[in-house]
């Protein structure tokens, strides 16, 4: 394996709402002069309804994307994901492809069936139609950018633009399903796994992937993560994050979803030592490497805005530290394996 790590950054996005636009752009813009890879944005809706003063009030991830990808030159932006069920085919694949032409070529179509009731209710999509409408929408946005036409009753229309990327963006999956990250594998699309799910959950979904065929280094790998001048520090600034996040998960239930974490996964102790990659430049740098070793991931996402409960400050902090420390660390001890 080479010397490459990427890192990309997930729900800064849609955990940033708490601060305008301009200071979230701006961010956006040191991001890529730190070095990072790529940036995911997140698909929520209603959050505003359920919570109080702080965490995420999600935008548009499509709109965002497009100002996030005016603003920078080399980052890539994809989606953790798009929730297909809920998007009309036709004016999905337009969207696409048009950041793609906008950007030259730097999307990253991040997707999954969904099963959000709320979601389902509001938007007036039958429960029992997920599945169908998840296949024929992914199967449609792949059609939809190859040249050519596409008939629909007795015309024919070419659906434009064509993205610049061929023979289209990457597609990327999110699940918590063994089945589907299989199935992710055989359509020779890529897994995405989301920060959120257990480190049990994200072996299972990466063995089965792999198993399937896979290739582990190009699954963005998600995981809480901060980073400090040192250990003690890392969880003294973290530690009030931590106890409004798992005390917010708690309410949610999500403990009650299988194959994404169980309760004892949110207990405050529990998530900071096996949730969350926290630590000095050097132990996070570390647990990265642990990860490499142990499933072969190249490819940390990072979840560095804790759902908008880290402060501004602390964000920017550790992202700095993130990607000017944490990640020539990791790249000079690969390197130094692929020459020993």
């Amino acid at each position: 394996m080479g010397s490459t790590v990427r890192i990309g950054l997930s729900g800064c996005g849609g955990g940033l709402e708490s601060i305008s636009s301009s200071k979230l752009l701006d961010l956006v813009e040191r991001i890529e002069a730190w070095g990072f890879d790529a940036l995911w944005l997140n698909e929520e809706h209603f959050q505003g309804s359920i919570v109080e003063v702080e965490g995420r009030r999600c935008h548009s991830p499509l709109i965002l994307a497009s100002a996030v990808l005016a603003r920078t030159r080399k980052l890539r932006v994809g989606f953790s994901v798009l929730l297909l069920p809920l998007h009309h085919p036709v004016r999905l694949a337009e969207e696409i492809a048009t950041l793609d032409v906008l950007s030259d070529g730097r999307v990253d179509f991040g997707i999954s069936r969904g099963g959000n009731g709320r979601y389902l209710e509001v938007y007036g999509v039958a429960p029992e139609s997920v599945e169908e409408r998840f296949q024929t929408t992914l199967e449609f946005c792949l059609q939809a950018w190859q040249q050519g036409t596409m008939t629909f009753g007795g015309n024919a229309y070419s659906i434009e633009p064509k993205p610049v990327q061929k023979p289209h963006p990457p597609v990327f999956i999110g699940t918590y399903s063994d089945e589907m990250a299989g199935w992710t594998a055989r359509e020779g699309h890529a897994l995405i796994c989301h920060g959120i799910t257990s480190m049990d959950n994200q072996r299972r979904l990466v063995k089965a992937f792999s198993d399937a065929g896979g290739d582990v280094r190009r699954v963005p790998f998600g995981r809480f993560v901060y980073v400090s001048e040192t250990d003690a520090s890392a969880r003294k600034e973290l530690w009030p994050t931590v106890l409004k996040l798992t005390e917010r998960l708690r309410g949610f239930g999500l403990f009650n979803r299988k194959g994404v974490v169980a309760e004892r996964d949110l207990d405050p102790e529990v998530f900071f030592n096996e949730m969350v990659i926290a630590g000095s430049p050097e132990t996070c740098a570390r647990k990265v490497l642990a990860l490499h070793d142990e499933l072969g991931l190249t490819y940390l996402n990072a979840l560095s805005a804790f759902f908008g409960f880290l402060p501004l400050e602390l964000l920017e902090k550790s992202l700095a530290l993130l990607g000017t420390e944490v990640r020539p660390r990791v790249e000079r001890v690969l390197a130094a394996g692929l020459t020993s």
